[in-house]
This record gives structure tokens, C-alpha cells and sequence, in this order.
């Protein structure tokens, strides 16, 4: 990491792709933080990277540099498809396997919490598999609260997971 051990927050580039899709792809096969159940190619990640950081447009994909390598990533996107859910967003952080507890998920958030804010969104919402004391603490801390729980909501791994739902008030 820099001197003062802090790593460095931006917006992501296309050519991030790769090493996002990798740490996202770790997440798929190893975890069911992620519902995903295989992993993505780096094509599909690429398209996905583009949605991001776009003029007039309330999302934003944002990268943890450290030592000149990516070792988390942050964005909010679309809550869900229906247009009266527009002024709603979703968070989701995820950080290199091996690099947790080194404060870079909350500095992640505070920056996307910073961008988002100059927009028009109004609530935030994360939604967090069970068990994740880790996660729970991160979004507490940023002031999310529970706000719902969704048991066996999702199948991975041949056993159901249950989701809880966590949303903060924005200044909008």
C-alpha cells in the first residue's frame, strides 16, 4: 500500500475489467455472498464495466488501487427494472480475497456514498446473504439499518441461503 497505507480510490476504466471480474469471480465459485453461480467471461464483465461512471447517470463502479494492483471494488446500480424504483439505488462492495479488515470496504463506501449523494437517488438498499457479520457491520457503521429478511431466498452451493435487506436514507 502507499506510505500512509491507504490505497487509492477512482473510478474504474474498462481496462480494470479484468481484475474486477476476477475478484467478482472468486466471490461466484467460492462463496454464496454472490447468487451468481458461474462465473462471468471477461467480455460480459467488460460490458458490465461500461454501464458506469457515465454523464447524467447515478452509477458508479469504483476501484481500491494499492500498490498499483485493484484490491476491492465498489458500485450502486439500478434497485430493480421498474421505473418507479428510479430514485432507488443498490450497493454492493467486494474486496480482494486476503485484504478484508483493512478498512478499504468502508473506504470504498464513504467515496461512493460521496458521489452518490450529488445525485438524485433517494434510498440505498444492500442486500447481504446470511451469515455476514462483516458486511452487516460495514453498512451499520455507514448507517444503513434493517429494514427486511427474505429466508431461503437463494439456492447455491445445494443449500438455500437467506438474504437480509438494508437501506439507508440519502439526502435527497
Amino acid at each position: 500500500m502507499k506510505q500512509n497505507n491507504r490505497p487509492t480510490i477512482r473510478e474504474a476504466t474498462i481496462d480494470d475489467a479484468a481484475t474486477i471480474n476476477d475478484i467478482a469471480n472468486w466471490y461466484i465459485e467460492h462463496t454464496s455472498i454472490n447468487f451468481d453461480t458461474q462465473p462471468w467471461d471477461l467480455d460480459k464483465r467488460i460490458q458490465w464495466v461500461r454501464e458506469f461512471n457515465l454523464d447524467n447517470c447515478p452509477y458508479y463502479l469504483l476501484v481500491a488501487e494499492s500498490e498499483e494492483k485493484i484490491v476491492g471494488f465498489a458500485y450502486n446500480t439500478y434497485f430493480r427494472p421498474k421505473n418507479a424504483y428510479c430514485r432507488s439505488t443498490e450497493t454492493t462492495i467486494y474486496i480482494q480475497q486476503g485484504m478484508s479488515r483493512h478498512g478499504i470496504g468502508e473506504m470504498l463506501y464513504r467515496e461512493l456514498f460521496n458521489l452518490i449523494l450529488l445525485t438524485n437517488l433517494h434510498r440505498a438498499f444492500a442486500i447481504i446473504t446470511l451469515p455476514n457479520p462483516a458486511s452487516i457491520r460495514l453498512h451499520e457503521k455507514l448507517g444503513f439499518y434493517k429494514c427486511g429478511l427474505l429466508s431461503d431466498a437463494g439456492w447455491k452451493f445445494n443449500a438455500f441461503h437467506s438474504i437480509t435487506i438494508y437501506q439507508m436514507k440519502l439526502n435527497n
